[in-house]
């Protein structure tokens, strides 16, 4: 199989044999040629949304920038997952499992909604995400509710909701048990208790990524340490109206070696067994080893890279799994559900942004490409210094040199990319040229800014449609998110 037919088969972007970017055989820019006028996307005749149970023609129109999603990428990246556990763990060892989507990569309804039909659970990390989960229709028993940082009200709707509690430190665990003890004095709430608790444990370990996504550690904030748990526990069960169901790690996020996973499963099962046996604990029912799976943003890097890096084969989901099935049997009690959370891997390649090329300037030695996207749409590399491949949906017929691709924000951090090789842009005011900014699908929209006033952009799912002979006849875009307007923005302002 050619990795362009793999491509084809898995949703994923790629680049044809004639270097235009595409998607399920379909060149992106055919989507610009299409629908793109006078600097605006008219969706009129080939976009739907959802109202109520039916999709009817998008009457509006739409610029760049726009976040364009492959919805069959999402769905093959998430029953990858599915069915790596459940090959590795469930049908060896008859242990079952989950994929517990983490909320915070990507909020957008429609892709928890696909996540959900497919039997995904969720993990969220406040108020919002749990109603945003309930709203998608996930029950209460298939959420996670992680943080180091809950309010009392989100702790209350957690519980009367039957979630699973995350304690995370001993301030979580007392607001916890008080609002519990509170709560429990109302008989229409009795299904509720005991409440089902994990401790999150901090096994101290570096995952080997950017400090911002590293989340064990001395000086992390997150999770409990080894000699805090005897005391946890006991606290646990000196209250019948709580009970400890099970324990969570997370290492952090980007990881691209499972040897620090491998160490890390390896250590939290034989914490649990002796933990368990040390207290007498016959109610665990889930074991949560954290998401955290880095994807290869740099595999497209050499296109436009005045040096070659050496590749780097990054961990699938079927490779995490044979980790965690190395260790599990292992466990004392296999009465329980193996879960993991993943969120950038199966999100982060299931989407470009779209952007279009404003113009190009030189200040000394250094080049620079202006376009319509920014910091405000895609904050990765001015936060992590991370890198998203950009690249022309077709290549132009000049020389190349290198440049730096910025926004339009007032801010020098403001730049999506630098020193990349790309062909010198001609006849700006004649031609329009658009990039695609590659694997925004994780913590983009998400983290999207309204500095400047910037508008957040809107959101589409191309769609494949099948004859009766599942051959690709066409695709279809349907609009996931109404692009933001100034009212939008300023609706919560008094004086506006």
């Amino acid at each position: 199989m050619t990795n362009s037919a793999e491509n084809i088969l898995n949703g994923s972007f790629y680049f044809n044999s004639a270097n235009v970017l595409s998607v399920n055989q379909t060149p992106l820019n055919d989507l610009v040629q299409k629908f793109l006028s006078n600097d605006e996307i008219d969706f009129s005749k080939g976009v739907f949304m959802e109202e109520g149970n039916k999709l009817v023609p998008f009457k509006s129109q739409l610029t760049t920038p726009l976040y364009v999603y492959s919805k069959k990428r999402l769905l093959t990246n998430f029953l990858n997952y599915k069915k790596s556990f459940q090959r590795e763990i469930t049908h060896k060892f008859g242990i079952d499992t989950n994929i517990s989507y983490s909320i915070k990569a990507n909020f957008n309804p429609s892709i928890l909604k696909l996540f959900h039909q497919n039997g995904c659970w969720a993990s969220l990390v406040n108020k919002n995400e749990l109603l945003l989960a309930q709203k998608i229709g996930i029950k209460g028993e298939n959420l996670i509710f992680n943080g180091n940082g809950k309010k009392l009200i989100e702790i209350e709707l957690a519980i009367k909701n039957k979630c699973f509690l995350n304690i995370d430190s001993w301030f979580n665990l007392n607001d916890t048990i008080k609002i519990a003890k509170k709560l429990r004095q109302n008989e229409s709430l009795k299904s509720c208790f005991p409440v089902r608790l994990l401790l999150r444990i901090n096994q101290n370990e570096n995952a080997n990524v950017h400090q911002y996504l590293n989340t064990s550690g001395d000086e992390c904030k997150f999770g409990i340490r080894d000699d805090q748990i005897d005391e946890l526990i006991n606290i646990i069960k000196a209250n019948d109206f709580v009970q400890l169901s099970g324990f969570h790690s997370h290492l952090g996020s980007t990881i691209k070696t499972l040897d620090i996973y491998n160490e890390c499963v390896k250590n939290l099962i034989q914490l649990i067994n002796s933990t368990i046996e040390k207290h007498n604990i016959e109610t665990i029912e889930l074991i949560n080893f954290g998401g955290g799976l880095g994807i290869n943003y740099e595999k497209f890097a050499s296109r436009t890279s005045m040096s070659s890096k050496p590749e780097i084969e990054f961990p699938t989901p079927s490779d995490l799994a044979k980790v965690i099935a190395a260790h599990v049997t292992k466990l004392k009690n296999l009465n329980v559900k193996i879960v993991v959370e993943p969120g950038r891997s199966l999100v982060g390649d299931s989407c470009i942004l779209l952007t279009k090329l404003l113009g190009l300037k030189k200040n000394g030695n250094k080049n620079f490409l202006v376009v319509d996207s920014s910091m405000c749409e895609c904050i990765r590399p001015c936060l992590y210094s991370a890198y998203h491949h950009i690249e022309y949906l077709e290549p132009l017929s000049s020389t190349n040199e290198l440049f730096d691709i910025v926004g339009p924000v007032c801010e020098s951090g403001d730049f999506l990319g630098k020193d990349r090789l790309l062909q010198i842009p001609k006849n700006l005011n004649d031609n329009h040229v658009y990039l695609a900014i590659m694997d925004v699908g994780a913590y983009c929209s998400s983290m999207a800014l309204n500095y400047n006033i910037h508008t957040k952009p809107a959101e589409v799912f191309i769609e494949e449609i099948h004859d009766t002979n599942e051959k690709i006849t066409k695709n279809e875009y349907f609009l996931t998110r109404n692009p933001e307007s100034l009212e939008d923005v300023m609706a919560c302002f008094t004086e506006f």
